[in-house]
């Protein structure tokens, strides 16, 4: 049987895939573009469902003697490409929509096409609802977030369209269709930019939210043995961190003591701050005055 995040990925597949037929069916009928941008930016998030499916599949995989840190950056990788993914669609839509602002077009309003783009957004808002839902109970997942940023995108897309086929409907202006689609590649473009920065970030090794790191630090300061600590270094792999820090303790602490104490530190700050998984205590010895770089000293 799946595990939970490759199951839910398998599922937003088959979403995708219901709303491609859906809507590149309605667009042939009626002719509009708004309504093809959205069967091809679904096909592009199907597309983006397989990979997030491929990300979480090899993200669980354990740590080998070839990955020794695990194989979690997959997900990140997933995330990038659905991002780049999401940017060629956002083109390819304002293309047409350039080309149907310039030369005579037809369309057809129609109750199926309404039908069918309600549809889209009661599916893309459950469907990233439970997506998001399923990646935070697994203590993140960058590509299932990244899948449920793509049907959020859908979502306000397929409510552009919406509005364009009751504009045309009220007023007869065709030209409320490729302004729509134009209105759906800049959601997708946004959408794109702003989770590709922070995939990029992760795979660069950028340290995690300061949020994050003043919770380890707030750990670490309430160990009365510890009278200092410094170079507290942290990256993330998927939804997990991985950090190391030193810490200085009285000259004079046992080779046995000072062993628990980091052990014990280790635990509370996993156990205090569940993303981290492995960390790496170095303990030396304090020398009182002397500068430590990056510390943050209690002499």
């Amino acid at each position: 049987m799946l595990a939970k995040k490759p199951r839910a990925a398998l599922v937003s597949v088959g979403v995708n895939l219901l709303l491609i037929i859906l809507k590149a069916t309605t667009a042939i009928l009626t002719g509009s573009l708004a309504i093809l941008a959205e069967a091809a930016h679904s096909a592009l998030d199907m597309t983006a469902s397989i990979l997030a499916f491929w990300g979480v599949s090899l993200a669980a995989r354990p740590a080998d003697e070839h990955h020794a840190f695990g194989h979690e950056k997959f997900e990140n990788i997933s995330s990038l490409a659905q991002m780049v993914l999401l940017v060629a669609t956002c083109f390819w839509i304002l293309y047409e929509s350039g080309s149907r602002l310039r030369f005579a077009f037809d369309i057809e309003v129609t109750w199926y096409a309404f039908a069918v783009m309600g549809v889209s957004v009661v599916l893309d808002y459950l469907t990233s609802r439970s997506l998001r839902g399923i990646a935070g109970e697994s203590g993140g997942s960058a590509a299932l977030e990244a899948d449920s940023l793509h049907f959020i995108s859908d979502m306000w897309g397929a409510l552009a369209v919406l509005a364009s086929l009751a504009i045309i409907s009220l007023t007869g202006q065709k030209l409320a269709d490729p302004v729509a689609a134009i209105v759906v590649a800049v959601v997708i473009g946004i959408t794109a930019v702003k989770s590709g920065l922070v995939t990029t970030n992760i795979l660069l090794d950028r340290a995690p939210d300061e949020g994050l790191m003043e919770q380890v630090r707030q750990v670490i300061r309430s160990y009365p043995e510890v009278y200092g600590y410094h170079t507290l270094r942290a990256r993330q792999a998927g939804g997990k961190i991985l950090l190391d820090v030193r810490i200085t303790l009285d000259p004079a602490t046992s080779l046995q003591k000072t062993h628990k104490l980091s052990h014990n530190l280790s635990n509370e700050i996993k156990q205090r701050v569940p993303q981290v998984v492995d960390i790496v205590i170095h303990a030396e010895p304090h020398i009182p005055g002397h500068a430590y770089p990056g510390s943050d000293q209690q002499v």
